[in-house]
């Protein structure tokens, strides 16, 4: 674990350096240049506190970890062990985004908005990183094994893991897929903040267009936060996008029917029924389908859901921009 430690930390520190350089280039942002590398400086601190404490923390209570009733305060000492499987992704970016929030607070006041418009592209570069450290650790992260001789038994589709009796095998690499949809969306939202948009629309967009694909990753998991089969980060993703299209369309609406307004909820609450009815297929449990089926079905699932994710925040940037 010293050598994942050694690379995230000196990735992070990369990440926060480019954060500072993005926003003291900033010539039509003084907002944004001023007390840049403070700034940076200082989200890097906070969420490296935050991120750590928060991935920890809740993965104990989303897993039931502690037991108070029995162990009463001695219960909490569990929660210093930092083991990687211990440990919640998406409760480690909350935390990142609650470092870099507070940091932004105190050293931009009355522009922090924008300060984590400036984040969002370098926020998703960091979960991205953080994904690719998985392969640190073997079969945490990945799929399930690859068939025999299958033609996809190469980085970066798979990876070779060993098990404890020696014996090899290829894993689908679950962890660069995560990886590869984290870089794509940190490439469009640094395009979108060089372009028009209104303030808060670029980490909006971020945190909703990171936390879609991940569903799908979450499902292809072999090993992760479980209730019973049903995987507890892919059902906080779920909420992530339930969250972020209701924050749209509570901001927006103005002469639109209440249908037309409310509609893009409707089709993400829709979509979040269906893909609980796909992973139950997944599973064997109703229907019986090939799962590779199930797993297209999924993907124009959260296609449909993206459009209408893309369609709330279209609406939203278009009546605070006046359009």
């Amino acid at each position: 674990m010293s050598a994942w430690l050694r690379s995230m930390a000196a990735g992070s520190v990369l990440v926060y350096g480019l954060y500072g350089l993005y926003c003291a280039r900033q010539e039509k942002k003084p907002a944004l240049r001023k007390n840049a590398w403070g700034t940076a400086a200082l989200a890097l601190l906070l969420s490296a506190l935050f991120g750590t404490v928060l991935a920890r923390a809740g993965y104990a209570l989303l897993m039931q970890e502690l037991d108070f009733e029995y162990e009463g305060l001695a219960a909490l000492e569990g929660l210093l062990d930092f083991d990687f499987d211990l440990l919640s992704f998406l409760c480690g970016a909350a935390g990142v985004l609650l470092g870099t929030l507070l940091a932004n607070r105190l050293t931009r006041k009355g522009h922090t908005a924008e300060g984590m418009d400036a984040f969002a592209p370098f926020g998703a570069l960091l979960a991205a990183l953080f994904r690719m450290g998985e392969l640190f650790f073997g079969s945490y992260g990945m799929g399930s094994a690859l068939p025999e001789n299958s033609g996809l038994a190469f980085f970066p589709f798979a990876v070779q893991v060993t098990a404890d009796g020696g014996y090899s095998y290829w894993v689908y690499a679950v962890c660069v897929l995560s990886a590869a949809f984290a870089l794509i969306w940190a490439g469009v939202s640094l395009a979108r903040f060089t372009g028009r948009g209104r303030t808060g629309l670029n980490l909006t967009l971020t945190l909703f267009f990171l936390a879609l694909p991940q569903v799908l990753c979450e499902s292809l998991r072999k090993r992760g936060m479980f209730w019973l089969f049903v995987h507890v980060e892919e059902l906080l993703c779920g909420l992530i996008l339930l969250a972020v299209v209701l924050f749209w369309i509570l901001k927006s609406g103005k002469g639109v029917t209440a249908a037309r307004r409310w509609m893009p909820m409707a089709v993400i609450a829709a979509g979040m029924g269906l893909l609980v009815a796909t992973e139950f297929a997944i599973d064997g449990k109703i229907f019986d389908l090939p799962v590779g089926l199930c797993y297209a079905v999924m993907c124009v699932i959260l296609c449909a859901m993206g459009w209408a994710g893309a369609a709330a925040a279209g609406r939203w940037n278009a009546e605070g921009s006046g359009r």
